[in-house]
């Protein structure tokens, strides 16, 4: 037995006012899920591993210090550009895209190239290969560092281009105070 209920005139009139609203706002809600990033985001995004390899080199330049007593003056230097250009950076960061800036990665505390080792060589011999080693891959990575700035600064525009040719610019010349 079929059970036949009746609906009235002002049943159908609510379910059609109702499915007129919440149809576009729930097409509006899933396709505010599937959006593309916008420019500034984006640019944003292309910042965070500047401002991450900025933080990492100084903080490397800070424990390669402790091994490397003859640079030490030098890599104080480079330790406070390198946390300036950190600042600067997620500070565009920041302008650009504010939910991006938490992306910027803190460096390791584990130990890196960079770190002191424990030294394996008998009292009095000389520590230079282990530390001239460290230092070359200091370098190394500073010299990452400039290019991926470079890398950004030829396809952004505007302040982003000249922010991140800056850091490029300096990042080689700070290279340059370690040979």
């Amino acid at each position: 037995m079929a059970v036949v209920t009746s609906l009235s005139r002002r049943t159908v009139l609510r379910g059609a006012a109702a499915t007129a609203v919440a149809l576009p706002l729930g097409a509006a809600a899933l396709s505010g899920c599937s959006r593309a990033p916008s420019p500034e985001e984006v640019l944003a995004g292309r910042l965070v591993p500047l401002a991450s390899a900025a933080k990492a080199s100084a903080a490397a330049a800070r424990r390669l210090k402790a091994t490397d007593p003859r640079h030490a003056a030098v890599l104080d230097q480079i330790a406070a550009i390198r946390d300036e250009h950190e600042k600067l950076l997620r500070e565009e960061v920041s302008r650009l895209h504010p939910e991006s800036r938490h992306l910027i990665a803190e460096p390791s505390t584990a130990p890196t190239a960079y770190a002191t080792a424990p030294s394996s060589a008998a009292p009095g011999s000389a520590t230079a290969a282990p530390q001239s080693g460290q230092l070359d891959q200091f370098i190394a990575a500073l010299d990452a560092d400039a290019q991926s700035a470079q890398q950004v600064a030829v396809t952004a525009t505007g302040f982003q281009a000249g922010l991140t040719a800056s850091v490029a610019a300096s990042i080689t010349s700070l290279k340059g105070l370690l040979k």
